[in-house]
């Protein structure tokens, strides 16, 4: 019993319910005139389009004779070169040149114009009249592109080009430095649609580009010309029958490509007129897409009950996975294949939403242990430092400056020390930073300025603590290397300028060194952490801090001034920041 819901058995009846009528039919039709005649028809026009095409070529190939040829032959062209250009001579030798090329085109039939092309003064003497402007201007935009560095042209073959609505191919071959000789073939004198036999209304003749590009004028449709460009590859057999998927009718068609250019000549052949003689076949023909359809209704019929339904419920199923909502079970009545695959796969959900709830609380922990790590890992920067500073004031005996510094001091470790908090005001920051200048003056007395400045409106600001500071301290550590002059480091909270709904921008400047290059290229490209993140272990901590903070919102940014100096530019969100954050992973 399960053997008969299995889906192995329905494929199989299926499969012979569609199959077997089709090889009966197959079994008893004689396709031995039909192919005889296929041959025939397809021998003619492959002869047709074969002489078609070497005459085509014979005449470029002479085309291409007669313009390498006009350097050295022909003396106005040369004279040309010398002649100023816009004097009276050159308008006289450019008009007789312009008469040879139109007597010239009357010898080459396939020709529809000569051009000459001075490149120096952009100038074009094209021999006939027609279309004058869209030649003009494909010309000129084809020049550049066709002519290297050195003067040579590019490709010596014949190129396609489009003219307004009309297609052609172009010949251009270097006369001197200044003068190029060209050809234009309108590709509709390429086509010979008279030689061909059994076209018929819905058949035709056509030029077409190796990439499926119709080229010239044709009776054959639009949609004809789509099924032709799938099939170009097959143009080394005889010939090819394919099927229009438009009208259901089989076509003949036959192809020889171009020697000299990237031109396919094709002929399409409706199959009903050539078998139109052979009433029987052209009846069975006749009748193949009626019960080609029919077999094909049955198929998908058949197929959407015992494959389409229960693969559509499994996608519904997977979409609802791939949404996140995985509160969901799906309910089968198929074969018994599709009903343990999708009681796997509703076991499979049940398991996976537990798992994601588990991961997803394991996960706030160690990104909550991960951001307290490397809070901790800013604060012994500066420890070293304050002791040296006031060792060496005790020294001097400056006890009054040894108490300022121990004030200093005093506030600038309580804040430090203080690593239990998420967020603070951006005033306590500044007040941090404050602290921190105090001491560095008091180390460089009359070397050392600074400037903090903050909007009463953006003091509740929050942020986490000791993200300006070490930005200040690395323009201190790094910039102040010239001690002949002041130095000089300016902390301002602005509003951004392209969103100042939305963002603020605490921007660090000073007048120092500035970054190396290097250095900036490896800021920019986040290079650093890789190459060197051990001596930016602080930038690296505030830039991570940050992204858990306030996820792809708030980014650094990091210049060179000028006139000298760094600026580090950091973005917060306001609404984020307001709020104190929230985002730990983003």
């Amino acid at each position: 019993m399960k053997f008969g819901r299995s889906l192995r058995f329905k494929f199989i009846v299926g499969f012979s319910i569609v199959m077997i009528p089709i090889m009966v039919f197959v079994y008893y039709n004689n396709l031995y005139a039909i192919q005889v005649v296929r041959e025939q028809v397809s021998l003619i026009n492959s002869n047709h389009l074969s002489q078609n095409m070497e005459q085509n070529e014979r005449v470029l190939q002479a085309t291409s004779r007669y313009l390498y040829r006009l350097g050295d032959t022909d003396p106005d062209i040369i004279a040309l070169y010398f002649i100023p250009y816009g004097s009276g001579d050159y308008t006289i030798t450019k008009q007789r040149i312009l008469n040879k090329f139109t007597t010239d085109t009357s010898f080459y039939n396939l020709i529809d114009s000569f051009f000459l092309y001075n490149i120096r003064e952009d100038d074009i003497t094209i021999g006939n009249p027609d279309h004058y402007n869209d030649k003009i201007t494909t010309i000129k935009e084809m020049m550049p592109t066709a002519i290297m560095k050195d003067g040579r042209v590019q490709n010596a073959n014949w190129k396609i080009v489009k003219a307004g609505s009309n297609y052609g191919l172009v010949k251009i071959t270097q006369i001197n430095q200044d003068l190029y000789a060209g050809a234009w073939i309108n590709m509709n004198s390429l086509n010979n649609q008279e030689k061909f036999v059994e076209m018929g209304e819905k058949g035709g003749s056509l030029m077409i580009s190796s990439d499926g590009t119709p080229l010239s004028d044709t009776s054959l449709s639009s949609d004809q010309i789509k099924l032709v460009s799938r099939y170009l590859n097959g143009l080394d057999k005889p010939y090819q029958i394919i099927k229009d998927p438009v009208d259901k009718q089989n076509y003949l068609l036959v192809g020889r490509k171009s020697a000299v250019s990237d031109v396919i000549s094709i002929v399409l052949l409706p199959e009903e007129r050539i078998l139109l003689n052979l009433s029987f076949f052209q009846m069975a023909i006749r009748w193949t897409p009626v019960v080609a359809l029919c077999f094909l209704g049955l198929s998908l019929v058949f197929l959407r009950e015992t494959l389409f339904k229960p693969l559509g419920t499994l996608i519904r199923g997977m979409r609802t996975a791939t949404r996140g909502d995985l509160d969901f079970q799906l309910v089968s009545n198929y074969s018994v294949e599709f009903d343990f695959v999708i009681k796997t796969f509703n076991q499979m959900i049940s398991q996976i939403q537990h798992l994601k709830i588990d991961i997803y609380e394991e996960k706030l922990r160690t990104g909550e242990a991960e951001y307290k790590q490397l809070q901790m890992q800013i604060n012994p920067h500066f420890y070293l430092n304050t002791l040296n500073i006031i060792y060496s004031l005790a020294g001097l005996k400056k006890y009054d400056l040894v108490q300022k510094m121990a004030e200093h001091l005093a506030d600038y470790f309580r804040f430090s020390i203080r690593t239990d908090r998420d967020f603070i005001h951006l005033y306590q920051e500044m007040e941090h930073i404050e602290h921190y200048l105090e001491i560095q003056k008091l180390r460089f007395p009359n070397k050392l300025l600074f400037k903090l400045s903050i909007a009463e409106s953006f003091d509740v600001i929050q942020l986490p603590p000791l993200t300006v500071q070490p930005f200040v301290e690395n323009a201190v550590i790094h910039g102040f290397k010239n001690r002949g002059e002041h130095f000089v480091i300016e902390v301002h909270v602005v509003s951004d300028v392209h969103n100042p709904d939305r963002f603020i921008n605490i921007i660090i400047i000073d007048n120092g060194d500035g970054f190396p290059a290097t250095l900036l290229e490896q800021l920019h490209s986040g290079q650093y952490i890789v190459d060197d993140w051990k001596q930016h272990i602080g930038i690296w901590n505030v830039e991570n801090r940050l992204r858990m903070k306030f996820g792809g919102e708030a980014n650094l940014s990091f210049m060179n001034r000028p006139d000298g100096g760094a600026v580090v530019i950091i973005r917060i969100p306001i609404e984020l920041a307001e709020s104190g954050g929230g985002l730990l992973y983003a």
